[in-house]
């Protein structure tokens, strides 16, 4: 008997067919991986915009304490109160120029009984200049210069040692302070500003090598430059300067105050403003 082999039918064999299906659904997995591995580059994308996001917030907030930082610098020196307020604008001042002597008489009581009174009262709307001179001459030399003072050597060695702190001392009240302990017993110059100097807690030094050196008489010298410019002339010593004009001199050296809350007013306020300090004016 001839045996017949016969070639199954493709797809008709369950272990070929199983075969088939096994691979057809390993096809179906393989093209989900592939999709899954396009995707990354999608997933990288959102992780990259998920940290610039975090990176913007963080500097949001970095920029946002140090605004409340900044503003925090303008706030109340209480540290209790922790009050913040605004800047303050431009500070609206009047000038005073005071063209004085150290052992002038009338230099002294006007620095002791209307400068600084009125400095107590409404100093943060003054702007103050000393040019300590008055009736001195000065000479040129060829070592510099020569002074000749009112009230002999020791008012221009003196008038040098007001010069110096003048320029050197910043804090409008430490000078005043130191200026009205000077001034009060101006005799031994040296003596004296190294002792108020101490007393206000001033370095000493730094005024005295501006003082016995070529910088105070060229301070000194400068001085009597501003002095000898003034319009009028000096007549009568101290002469005071308000923003530039000497007015009413005798007003002026009798209420030095209401001069200067007079001119801050007229620059400053409208007429139904009034300052606290000041006396009143009409």
């Amino acid at each position: 008997m001839i045996s017949h082999k016969y070639s199954p039918i493709p797809g008709s064999d369950p272990e070929q067919s199983g075969v088939n299906t096994q691979t057809t659904a390993r096809g179906k997995m393989v093209t989900l991986a592939t999709r899954i591995q396009v995707s990354k580059p999608v997933k990288l994308l959102g992780v990259i915009a998920f940290l610039f996001l975090v990176w913007i917030l963080y500097n949001y907030k970095i920029i946002e304490n140090e605004n409340v930082m900044n503003e925090g610098d303008f706030g109340s020196a209480n540290k209790k109160e922790n009050v913040v307020t605004t800047p303050k604008p431009d500070l609206k001042v009047v000038k005073v120029d005071i063209y004085y002597e150290c052992l002038c008489p009338d230099s002294r009581y006007f620095v002791l009984h209307e400068l600084l009174p009125t400095f107590e009262k409404v100093g943060s709307m003054m702007d103050i200049h000393l040019w300590p001179y008055g009736k001195a001459t000065t000479t040129v030399t060829e070592k510099g210069y020569e002074f000749s003072c009112q009230h002999g050597e020791q008012e221009c060695i003196g008038n040098i040692y007001h010069a110096c702190v003048e320029k050197i001392v910043e804090d409008m009240t430490k000078k005043l302070e130191l200026i009205k302990c000077m001034i009060s017993d101006n005799y031994e110059p040296e003596n004296i500003a190294k002792k108020c100097a101490s007393e206000g807690g001033i370095d000493f030094d730094e005024i005295q090598i501006c003082a016995s050196g070529s910088e105070g008489k060229l301070l000194h010298f400068q001085a009597g430059l501003k002095t000898e410019a003034l319009h009028p002339k000096v007549s009568f010593i101290p002469t005071i300067e308000i923003d530039d004009s000497q007015n009413s001199q005798k007003a002026i050296l009798k209420n030095l105050l209401k001069e200067v809350c007079e001119a801050y007013s007229s620059q400053y306020l409208t007429p139904s403003e009034k300052l606290a300090h000041c006396p009143k004016l009409g």
